[in-house]
This record gives C-alpha cells, sequence and structure tokens, in this order.
C-alpha cells in the first residue's frame, strides 16, 4: 500500500512539471504561468458585398435655384439654372420633376450642358426651372411681395442605363 501511494505522488509530481517549465499545451491553446492565452487559427473565410449602385450629388450642400424674371417668354416668366456635380459608379439617366408649387403657372424643370445622361464616374450637368404664366395675384403673395419664399420642390431622380 505504501508503494501505491508512493507511486501517486510521483506521478502526481512528474503531472506539475511541464508547469514550472513556463509552457502547457491543452487542447490546442499555449498557456503560461502568468494566465494569458495566445490565439490560434482556426479558418479564413471570405467576406463578399453585392456592389451596391451608388450616386451622390457632391454639390448639395446649401444648393438652392432662386427663379429670376425673364423676359423671352410668356409674361410673367421666371427661369434659373444651376449645375449639379455628380459621382456614380454606373452610367445613368437623370429625370426631374417639381412639386408643392406655391402659384398657378406652367411649370417645367430639365436638364442642360450635357443633359440628363451621366456616365461613370460621374461628371457635371445644369438643371433648369421655369414657370410661365406666373399667377403671382393671389392676396397671400401680394402680402409677401419683396421676400425669398421656397416655391416648389425640386426632385431628381436617375435610373440605370
Amino acid at each position: 500500500m505504501k508503494k501505491s501511494v508512493l507511486l501517486g505522488i510521483v506521478a502526481v509530481a512528474l503531472l506539475g512539471l511541464p508547469a514550472l517549465a513556463g509552457e502547457q499545451k491543452y487542447e490546442g491553446w499555449v498557456t503560461h504561468t502568468v494566465i494569458t492565452v495566445d490565439p490560434q487559427f482556426v479558418d479564413d473565410f471570405p467576406v463578399k458585398l453585392v456592389i451596391p449602385w451608388y450616386i451622390k450629388i457632391l454639390n448639395q450642400k446649401d444648393w438652392e435655384l432662386t427663379l429670376v424674371q425673364v423676359t423671352d417668354c410668356d409674361f410673367p416668366c421666371f427661369r434659373a439654372c444651376k449645375q449639379l456635380q455628380i459621382a456614380t459608379n454606373f452610367n445613368c439617366t437623370l429625370s426631374c420633376a417639381l412639386s408643392g408649387q406655391l402659384f398657378g403657372g406652367d411649370w417645367s424643370c430639365w436638364f442642360t450642358n450635357p443633359g440628363a445622361n451621366i456616365d461613370k464616374p460621374g461628371g457635371n450637368t445644369d438643371v433648369c426651372v421655369q414657370v410661365k404664366k406666373a399667377d403671382l395675384l393671389d392676396s397671400d403673395l401680394m402680402s409677401k411681395a419683396g421676400t425669398k419664399l421656397t416655391v416648389a420642390t425640386l426632385t431628381i431622380n436617375v435610373v440605370p442605363r
């Protein structure tokens, strides 16, 4: 019985020797006498993305269009054009629409220089808004003469081509 107890003590002592040596392997993880764990490689996995359609108006900060009176169309007539700077990762066609007009008239919008077709990586185009036969005799508008108002909302839409 004394032999078996002595063998048990020796076996336990021998199991502790690697820990005294400074490092012990345990199921693939390396541990040190200080409690730290080193990362072990498991596998590499691909990360994928379906690249989205991307378009941005670069000069949209503080962008507004201010109509001015012109004389080359049905009086009273107001028009303005302003450049849009566009970045895109696809060839596209722009369209415009007007909504929320504050007064009646023949409203229209269009693109010029070079027009509504934009090729990647983007470029510049001018958007124009015009109102012919503007109905400015509304009593609410007459009381606001000389005031700068938002008179419509210009919406820019895009489709791939």
